[in-house]
């Protein structure tokens, strides 16, 4: 059987709340039908009570009447007084087929009967019979047994509406359990049902919402799958088409810094070998301001090769094409190079390098560890002060190396300890006549320790300025 997908989450919504309703709706029917039923139940016995106790009071009333009328007639002899007593007799006749007529139990309607027949013989003697005749006298006597049958059945019937009362309790209590159970079964009923729904709806609406942050955070390799109404699984097929556009212009992004930084290293390499030419006196003596000149060429020829190369690292890591070369590195050694390369910075800013560089050897790639070591000196350097401290320090433990490099700089904001790290991302600006970077430094070094199985992060650091600690596995095993 084919699961029923509704075709909006408005119908899901609708669904939903038509399910939950169901039961409560359903436990409302229940309920007015049980109260109604009760209330008829009420009504009959209550009225068939009174009916009864009315009927038997009246039967009473006329067999006294009756009596007193008969007893006269006796005594006197006038006929007004027969009369009298045979309008009685109907209203006796009348009310005793009422009440005979009505929901009694077999035992009053027999006694009824014996009733009927009893006060039926009093009656034919005293129409065939004189009022002082003997058998007049001997017939009226029966009157004293009818009565006393009227009254017991008047007494019994006087005790319905008190039983029916009961019955009536009764009922109400049975009406209230069914109740309080259908409560207890279907309140968590409609509270599981509300839950369940509850999932369905926003199941999708969270896929969606991950799938947009996924994508807003550049990760396009897994495709959008959205599964719930056919117009979210519609938006999930356009995220989907968005994550492919938007990898479509990573691509060409990639494409064309590739393309530039290729184009732009030609012409910036013949700009810095001119520059040391010159700086050599190959082409002729150069007095101290000509030489000021072609040091500041030379430097910024430097800084602006090392921006390229961060962009052809950079659409490197973005295309995934890179690999690590593994081979047995000298971490020492390594960074002695890296700050040689920067003395000429170093001794610009006069900033005081303090170096703590134990002898640590490691398996990885010697190129890509010059990098990632490259841009945390450079980083460290750009941030510095005139006339300022930087530390670095390099040593092993548990099998790992660690690399921490701290400079006197403004410091990094705890809530930029992350960021600090994304591509293009640049925190405060650095001193002022400091050139400024492209915000990859940091990213690119940080690829560089994934790909190693390292992290680098940003520890708290006792004085002003910023440090970052880089931790590498001695023993990477080498990728296949």
């Amino acid at each position: 059987m084919k699961f029923y997908r509704p075709k909006s989450i408005l119908r899901l919504i609708l669904v939903g709340f038509s399910l939950v309703a169901l039961p409560l709706i359903a436990a409302l029917v229940i309920a007015m039908v049980s109260v109604d039923r009760l209330v008829g139940q009420s009504q009959h016995t209550l009225l068939h009570s009174v009916l009864v106790t009315k009927g038997s009071q009246l039967l009473v009333d006329a067999v006294i009447a009756m009596e007193r009328n008969a007893l006269q007639y006796q005594v006197l002899g006038d006929k007004v007084l027969f009369d009298v007593y045979m309008e009685n007799h109907g209203k006796f006749l009348e009310t005793a087929r009422s009440l005979d007529a009505l929901d009694i139990a077999d035992g009053q309607r027999k006694l009824i009967e014996e009733l009927i027949v009893s006060e039926d013989e009093i009656h034919v003697i005293l129409g065939v019979y004189p009022h002082n005749d003997p058998e007049t006298a001997a017939a009226l006597a029966g009157f004293t047994e009818i009565a006393q049958v009227s009254q017991n059945i008047l007494k019994e019937n006087q005790g319905l509406i008190g039983r029916g009362i009961e019955q009536i309790q009764a009922a109400a209590e049975s009406v209230q359990r069914t109740l309080v159970l259908e409560a207890v079964a279907l309140v968590p009923a409609a509270f599981v049902l509300s839950m369940l729904f509850a999932v369905l709806i926003t199941r999708p609406i969270k896929q969606v919402d991950r799938a947009i942050r996924r994508l807003g955070d550049g990760k396009f390799g897994k495709i959008p799958v959205i599964k719930g109404p056919r117009d979210l699984e519609r938006l999930g097929e356009r995220l989907s088409w968005l994550r492919d556009r938007l990898l479509e212009l990573e691509q060409e992004k990639t494409k064309f810094l590739q393309q530039v930084s290729h184009e732009l290293k030609t012409p910036l390499t013949a700009i810095r070998e001119s520059a040391e030419l010159m700086n050599e006196q190959v082409v002729g003596n150069l007095n101290s301001q000509q030489h000021e000149i072609v040091d500041i060429l030379r430097d910024n020829s430097i800084k602006l090769q090392k921006l390229i190369e961060n962009l052809l690292n950079y659409s490197i890591l973005r295309s995934r094409a890179f690999a690590i070369t593994y081979q047995r590195v000298a971490m020492k050694d390594l960074i002695e190079d890296v700050l040689e390369d920067h003395k000429v910075a170093l001794m610009s800013r006069n900033v005081h390098l303090h170096k703590s560089l134990n002898a640590v050897s490691m398996n990885g790639d010697r190129e890509k560890l010059r990098i990632l070591m490259d841009n945390l000196v450079s980083n460290a350097i750009k941030y510095s002060p005139d006339d300022s401290p930087l530390w670095i320090k390099l040593f092993a433990r548990e099998n790992q190396a660690f690399i921490e490099v701290a400079d006197s700089g403004p410091g990094i904001p705890d809530a930029d300890h992350d960021r600090v790290f994304e591509a293009f991302y640049q925190g405060a600006p650095a001193d002022k006549g400091r050139v400024s970077g492209t915000g990859l430094g940091l990213s690119i070094a940080k690829e560089y320790a994934h790909a190693h199985g390292g992290d680098i992060t940003v520890l708290k650091w006792k004085d002003a300025g910023a440090c970052l600690q880089v931790v590498l596995p001695l023993e990477k095993s080498v990728q296949s």
